[in-house]
């Protein structure tokens, strides 16, 4: 789902962890560095694949994931700095602008965040059999099944109204 370091960019901006300047200056640096940040993006994609679906099995992430999410971490904390920012100390990013790995930084942060929070997220896998995405549950009576009702819950509406409807 990210083919290119521009759909990477897009994204980040949809997710609002780039301005639109930002986005527009990263979409500027050399294709080699551009590439070395989309590899960084996807191998930061497969280990919180990977430690997410464990998380919903209800299992802990493997120690070689734990020392990797620690790498990311450590690699954050050198790009931010404390701010002092309407009244209190807030952490802020450095310019990232200058360094293509800047959406896997922002990436990284906020999966770090969620994993760290003191209430655990309400994480869930698609029921779908043919999908394999996660999402977070908000739903008030925490029931959600389907990461999209427009895509798989409408499909699987759909399957079982056929099944029912076959005779």
């Amino acid at each position: 789902m990210l083919p290119t370091y521009a759909d990477l960019i897009r994204f980040c901006r949809q997710a609002g962890l780039l301005t639109q300047v930002e986005a527009a200056r990263l979409g500027a640096l050399s294709a080699a560095s551009q590439e070395k940040g989309l590899r960084s993006a996807i191998e930061l994609r497969e280990l919180l694949a990977r430690v997410f679906y464990r998380w919903v099995d209800g299992r802990p992430p493997s120690m070689e994931d734990r020392i990797a999410l620690e790498w990311w971490s450590a690699a954050c904390a050198q790009h931010r700095e404390l701010r002092w920012e309407d009244g209190h100390l807030a952490w802020g990013w450095r310019t990232l602008t200058g360094d293509a790995e800047a959406p896997a930084m922002l990436l990284a942060e906020q999966a770090l965040d969620l994993l760290l929070a003191h209430e655990p997220p309400r994480l869930r896998a698609c029921a779908s059999n043919t999908c394999r995405w996660l999402f977070l549950d908000t739903s008030k009576n925490r029931t959600r099944r389907w990461c999209d009702m427009k895509t798989c819950g409408n499909r699987a509406k759909a399957r079982r109204y056929s099944a029912a409807h076959q005779n």
